[in-house]
């Protein structure tokens, strides 16, 4: 059975997926917002490998972006496979996606886990209302990466985001097959 070591940013659209991953494995998920911090990052994905390395894991697939700069350099003891993307959102769309986007101006993506954890983030942050729309200032608006059909139950959520950063938002429908395709190739590196 393999192990994966994933932000909890992507719990609900790992479990979506884990019947057509088409392989066993047990997943650990980290708090979200530990990008902020690289020691307590470094700390708990270590952690978590050194658990699945006891458990005689067939092998460790982690689902981060490069939220440490030292990604790599903490992996490579386990072995693990580190999914291929930049963050969160490219691992949902494709790079090409955000690109043609970005040509309309820049935007602040959020997926369900993120919407789920924006306040504990900007927490971590410091970032009370004022700070965040200063820091947020040059965002046109966000982007609700709408990955398990949610938004209309969600918008509640999305305008209290909104008023929080005074970020206007819209929804972007988006399938679950770049994210699955991911893992499936984070796994298969493993084998080689």
């Amino acid at each position: 059975m393999y192990t994966i070591i994933a932000c909890s940013i992507f719990r609900d659209e790992i479990e979506k997926v884990r019947a057509d991953l088409g392989f066993p494995f047990r997943a650990r998920y980290l708090d979200p917002g530990l990008h902020v911090d690289f020691d307590e990052l470094r700390y708990s994905l270590n952690e978590e490998m050194n658990r699945a390395s006891q458990d005689d894991s067939q092998g460790i697939i982690v689902v981060y972006g490069q939220c440490h700069p030292k990604i790599d350099e903490i992996l490579k003891p386990y072995a693990a496979a580190l999914i291929k993307c930049q963050n969160c959102v490219d691992a949902f769309i494709t790079r090409r996606v955000m690109e043609d986007k970005a040509r309309e101006g820049l935007f602040f993506y959020l997926s369900p886990g993120w919407l789920d954890a924006w306040r504990d983030i900007f927490n971590r942050l410091g970032w009370d209302a004022e700070t965040a729309r200063m820091q947020m200032g040059s965002f046109k608006g966000s982007i609700y990466i709408d990955t398990l059909k949610d938004a209309a139950s969600r918008e509640k959520e999305l305008l209290e985001f909104f008023d929080f950063t005074n970020l206007p938002f819209t929804i972007m429908p988006v399938e679950l097959g770049h994210f699955k395709s991911l893992i499936i190739k984070a796994k298969e590196s493993l084998e080689d």
